[in-house]
């Protein structure tokens, strides 16, 4: 998971942790809808006076948005670690043929 993607994430849960839709959330931090969308999706990512109007509009600090952040790629990257790659089926019944 990439940063931007991470940040997306967050802002999400606090929205709705916060029980604002994209509209509400849009109309506090006096940007578009569709701009809060591209965020929570991964599609753009916030400057740094954004991200001071965005934890406004969530009524936290900028820094809170930021730890969570980190946190959520320390743990998808903790996950990562751990997932073994397993051979698909068709791999590994290829690999059990003995050639003729």
């Amino acid at each position: 998971m990439e940063a931007v993607e991470a940040f997306g994430a967050v802002l999400r849960k606090r929205r709705l942790a916060a029980a604002l839709t994209q509209e509400q959330f849009a109309f506090e931090a006096n940007i578009r809808r569709n701009y809060v969308s591209m965020l929570e999706l991964g599609q753009h990512q916030p400057t740094l006076s954004m991200l001071f109007t965005l934890a406004a509009a969530l009524r936290c600090h900028p820094s809170d948005l930021l730890l969570e952040v980190e946190e959520w790629l320390a743990k998808a990257h903790r996950k990562e670690r751990r997932t073994p790659i397993r051979p698909t089926r068709r791999r590994a019944r290829a690999t059990r043929r003995t050639p003729e």
